[in-house]
Parts: structure tokens; C-alpha cells; sequence
């Protein structure tokens, strides 16, 4: 058994991991938003906020119905903090990219907040390279973001959702 700091340790570290993953990026400077707020500029119809490093396409597409499955089957079973470790972990990693999977290992589902699914998820973003779906549980909205993995979708990371959090 991991020691009560080390397992806070780990769960910090976690923690930051997925709030940084998730965090919103700044608009590009001398950039004024067409609505929305200065913090979060709103994009025109069609088209994504600026991405500063170039990882996501700037034009939207509709949601993959597999990656918002896979993102709720995701969080079903990452809700469940009554499961041993090794129990848990089996039934989160099959939709986890390997290295989240390899990151969700060290996770002691004790220290997951949410029991369950609580209600309606969203699409927040999609594109064909990444699905956003926010999810609503009993520890409020989350945000899994999934990826394409060959032939199927993936959750790379999960972390909460920013709109529910700015509220």
C-alpha cells in the first residue's frame, strides 16, 4: 500500500496534469473578439478559437458518435472509486491512449471525486483530429478529450470542463 502522502503527491500531480491539458489559451495579441469576452474571445461561425502551437485545425466538423461513446464509456468507468486499484484501471486503460493509460495506473480511484454519471453530455469542440465532450457527474462537468487511434477514438486526457468551471 502507497503511503497517504505519497498517494496525495501522485493525486496532485495528476491533478495538474489534466488541468494543464486543459487549460484555455490567450488570444493572439492586437486580436479582437467578434462577441464573448476579452478573456475568451468567441470565433465565427465554423471556424476555432486561435491555436498559438498549431496542434488543432482552425475549422469545426461534426462529432464522431464513436468518440462521444467512447467518452462516456470512459468516464463510467473512471467514476468508480469503490474499485481496487487494479480493477479500476482495467476498466479505464481499454479507452485511454497508452500513455494516459500508462499515467491512469498510478491513480488510486479513491481519490476519484465522482461516483457517477449524472446527466446530459456535450460536444464542446470536434474536429477529425479531437472530440471535446463534457460530461456531467455527481463532482460536476468534466471534459474528456478524445483523439483518433487507428481505427477507433481514444480519450487522451480528462480533466474539468472550463465553461462549468469559469461559472
Amino acid at each position: 500500500m502507497t503511503p497517504r502522502p505519497v498517494r496525495a503527491a501522485i493525486a496532485g500531480v495528476v491533478t495538474l496534469l489534466l488541468t494543464a491539458c486543459a487549460a484555455p489559451q490567450p488570444a493572439p495579441a492586437g486580436s479582437a473578439p467578434t462577441t464573448g469576452t476579452a478573456a475568451e474571445p468567441a470565433a465565427p461561425a465554423g471556424t476555432l478559437p486561435a491555436d498559438p502551437d498549431g496542434v488543432l485545425p482552425a475549422t469545426s466538423a461534426t462529432a464522431d458518435p464513436a468518440a462521444v461513446t467512447t467518452a462516456l464509456r470512459f468516464v463510467r468507468a473512471w467514476a468508480r472509486p469503490d474499485l481496487p486499484a487494479a480493477t479500476w484501471w482495467a476498466g479505464v486503460h481499454p479507452y485511454a491512449v497508452a500513455a494516459y493509460a500508462d499515467l491512469l495506473a498510478t491513480v488510486d480511484p479513491a481519490n476519484v471525486p465522482a461516483t457517477r454519471l449524472t446527466g446530459a453530455h456535450r460536444v464542446a469542440t470536434a474536429t477529425a483530429q479531437r472530440v471535446d465532450v463534457d460530461v456531467s457527474t455527481d463532482a460536476g462537468v468534466l471534459r474528456a478529450v478524445c483523439v483518433p487511434s487507428g481505427n477507433r477514438w481514444l480519450v487522451a486526457t480528462l480533466g474539468v470542463a472550463q465553461e462549468a468551471a469559469a461559472r
